[in-house]
Formats: structure tokens, sequence, C-alpha cells
């Protein structure tokens, strides 16, 4: 027979167990990481080359997508898009693109700041997603 003692012990631990995951991040759609290239001045802005790896998190492999680079402020407004991607569910494929963005946007990822690119695809039924990358 299990002791009052034991049983408290296990129940706590799985309250414990549940509270913590009820508060862990989701998983994104869209994870990667990024190498910005060498930059050139190009007027007030710059241009430079970005060498991505996305990693694709979901269950679905995925033809024809598109990443973009957007303005983090102002998301409508894209910098470069990189077109006719394929990436396979669960793995991770890796990219390059040449971009021209204005200066200050490529000095605050020199300070820190992540790119903030999406990435855009039709789902089974045809219906356009836009998923932005988790860097």
């Amino acid at each position: 027979m299990i002791s009052a003692r034991t049983s408290l012990r296990f129940i706590s631990v799985v309250l414990l167990a549940l509270a913590l995951s009820a508060f862990a991040a989701p998983e994104n759609d869209f994870s990667g990481t990024y190498t910005l290239g060498a930059a050139a001045a190009a007027g007030k802005d710059v241009q430079l080359t970005i060498m991505l790896t996305v990693a694709n998190n979901t269950s679905s492999s995925i033809s024809n997508a598109t990443i973009s680079l957007h303005e983090p402020q102002a998301g409508r407004i894209v910098y470069g898009q990189l077109a006719g991607l394929s990436l396979a569910a669960g793995k991770s494929t890796q990219v390059n693109g040449s971009f021209r963005v204005p200066q200050a946007l490529y000095e605050s990822w020199q300070k820190g700041s992540s790119p903030a690119m999406s990435v855009t695809y039709n789902d089974a039924q045809g219906n356009p997603v836009q998923t932005f990358i988790q860097f």
C-alpha cells in the first residue's frame, strides 16, 4: 500500500509539472538564425547579404514559400524577398539574400536587434499564411 506521504509527494510533483508546462513558451512555426554579410554604403542605405537558416517546426512541408524582410515598426514595408523556397517539415533550410535597408536599421542589427522576417505560403486549403520567424 502506498503511504499518504508518498501519494502527496507524487501529486505535488504532477501539479508542479503541469504548472510549469502552462508557462512554457509555445514553439513557433518557424525559427532561425542569421548572419549579416559585409555591408556596403548605398547613399543613405546599406546593401548587404543575409545568410539565413530557417527551421520549419510544423508537421507540413511547404513549397513555393517566400521569406520577406520587413521594417520592424511597419510590417507592410518590405525591403526584399526570397521567393520559390521549399521548407521541409521538421527540417532547417539555408538561404541567402541581398537586401538594401536604411542605415539606421542596419545599425540597430549591429547593436543586437534582429531582422523582422516572415515566411508566407499557402496552406493545404490554398489560404495565404504569413508567420514571422523567431530568432
